[in-house]
């Protein structure tokens, strides 16, 4: 229905822990004419208002206790755009033209390329819909980090001495619980992964050895200890001031401390990193489903083990036949909007930071 305009969609190439800019943050444009909706909601329109111009199009909605179907094309959701598309208009400061058309689906295409034109290039619009209710929505991605895939490892923690070992998983834990970061063994298809990587693969007796026992540590040993520990323990109320007190003993404790101040900020966002997470493009019935920044963002023991080379090769593969979803900045209109859209910074210095820190621990 909408052409959503350019989105950039990052290349999937083989995914690193290093930067390396010409190749992790390598942007393709890439045109779009589906309108997404937001996920678990049902996706609006993937025929073209302009040349069906329906007068139906019904929809499944959920009122709280069952499933119902909804005609969107109605005046009061023509009326709702068409307020909201003047009321935007006002804002910016321009003048607003609309030509209603011959009936209420083609009024509503005429709305949107009317906005779109509006907004200018540097961003983006769909039509959404929720619970039988059509609205703009405008975006905008935000810009990746040097990383593809940021990965967390907790594995430095095991060598450092009891203190600095309980303030760094304090540390990540607070990390995690404020930008909704979740371990890969809460995954659905964790179980699968184990499975599978222990399968005989005729490989050196003594390698199969090590290779199951480093599978059994993840699935109850030391490795899975600590990373529960660091899902679930805080071990201080004051995270900030523990740091502060603690002297460092060596230069890499020093550097350790230096970007957790740093990453202190990030403990406590307004929104955190997964909040961003919209889905531009989404489908009900996808053939693939994309990249979540789940996937992508995710606390992990070591990043040079077969676990973790599992993950990046499942990514590497998966990405292939999708997109990833990159964090955006998105905001719903109506005819009572009252500002302009507005994007802050806090995934760029999200990934800044990240990369820092990652390059300390690993």
């Amino acid at each position: 229905m909408c052409t959503i305009g350019r989105a950039s969609i990052r290349s999937t190439d083989k995914a690193h822990y290093h930067p390396d800019r010409a190749e992790c943050t390598a942007w393709r444009e890439q045109g779009r004419t589906d309108c997404g909706s937001k996920r678990g909601r049902n996706s609006f329109l993937n025929t073209s208002f302009v040349s069906l111009a329906p007068k139906r199009l019904v929809v499944e909605c959920h009122d709280g206790f069952q499933w119902n179907k909804v005609n969107v094309i109605t005046r009061e959701n023509y009326e709702f755009l068409r307020d909201s598309y003047f009321r935007y208009a006002l804002l910016l400061e321009k003048e607003a033209v609309h030509t209603p058309g011959n009936s209420i689906g083609e009024g509503i295409a005429n709305l949107y390329d009317e906005i779109n034109e509006l907004i200018g290039d540097e961003m983006n619009v769909n039509i959404e819909q929720e619970n039988g209710r059509l609205f703009f929505r405008l975006w905008r991605y935000h810009q990746w980090g040097s990383y593809t895939l940021y990965y967390f490892p907790v594995k430095f923690v095991e060598s450092l001495n009891p203190t600095l070992r309980r303030i760094s998983i304090t540390f990540i834990h607070n990390l995690m619980r404020a930008n909704g970061i979740c371990l890969f063994l809460d995954d659905d298809e964790t179980e699968f992964m184990f499975d599978l990587l222990a399968e005989e693969d005729g490989s050196d007796p003594q390698d199969r050895k090590d290779h199951m026992k480093l599978l059994d540590s993840y699935q109850e040993g030391k490795i899975n200890r600590l990373l529960r520990r660091v899902d679930f323990k805080s071990y201080y109320k004051n995270l900030p001031r523990a740091i502060e007190n603690y002297t460092p003993q060596n230069g890499f404790e020093q550097l350790l401390l230096d970007v957790m101040k740093g990453g202190l900020p990030f403990l406590a966002p307004e929104r955190g990193i997964m909040q961003y997470g919209y889905d531009a493009y989404y489908s009900e019935s996808p053939d693939f489903h994309p990249m979540y920044l789940e996937q992508q963002i995710r606390v992990v023991y070591d990043l040079g083990d077969i676990v973790t080379d599992y993950l990046t090769d499942s990514y590497n593969s998966n990405s292939r036949e999708t997109y990833d979803i990159v964090p955006a900045t998105f905001r719903d209109l109506s005819p009572d909007t009252d500002e302009l859209f507005r994007m802050d910074n806090y995934p760029e210095g999200f990934f800044r930071w990240a990369d820092k820190f990652i390059n300390v621990i690993c």
